[in-house]
């Protein structure tokens, strides 16, 4: 082997960009990573309710001004039709009928879909009120249940 050749494509690739690495630095305000800082709004630990989950959400300002919503290290049942919503209530009750659910104001953010565990990451509306929010909850349409929730601060 030519290391000198390698090497040289190594370098070359990291100089185009194509091998860029970057270890985020993490505090409890932002997120910052070789090439951005990120505010984080809100952080909070999901809870079970009709579906054993685990994992975190993040509210996230990003470099360009927009919003998300980053389900983090998430681990949850596989579920048909599942939905990631900003809800106007505290995160339902187990037993919490789909009328009481739905009569409250959401934001539905996406589906979840497989692997349904890992990272995700939902564009929250622009002009989006997030201090009328007070929760954000995985919602199975088909089951009509609430797998899991996190309050929000």
């Amino acid at each position: 082997m030519n290391f000198n050749k390698i090497a040289a494509a190594v370098l070359a690739t990291t100089a185009l960009g194509f091998a860029t690495v970057s270890s985020p630095v993490v505090n409890a305000q932002t997120m910052q990573t070789a090439t951005s800082v990120e505010t984080v709004l809100n952080f909070a630990r999901l809870q079970s309710v009709n579906a054993p989950t685990q994992g975190s959400i993040a509210i996230v300002k990003k470099t360009d001004g927009s919003t998300v919503l980053r389900l983090q290290n998430l681990k949850t049942e596989a579920g048909p039709d599942l939905h990631v919503y900003l809800y106007a209530a505290g995160v339902p009750a187990k037993d919490a009928a789909r009328a009481t659910v739905k009569g409250v104001k959401y934001v539905d953010l996406g589906k979840l879909g497989a692997p349904f565990s890992g990272f995700y990451e939902y564009k929250v509306p622009a002009n989006t009120d997030l201090g009328a929010y007070k929760s954000a909850i995985i919602w199975c349409d088909v089951a009509n249940v609430t797998f899991a929730g996190a309050a929000l601060n």
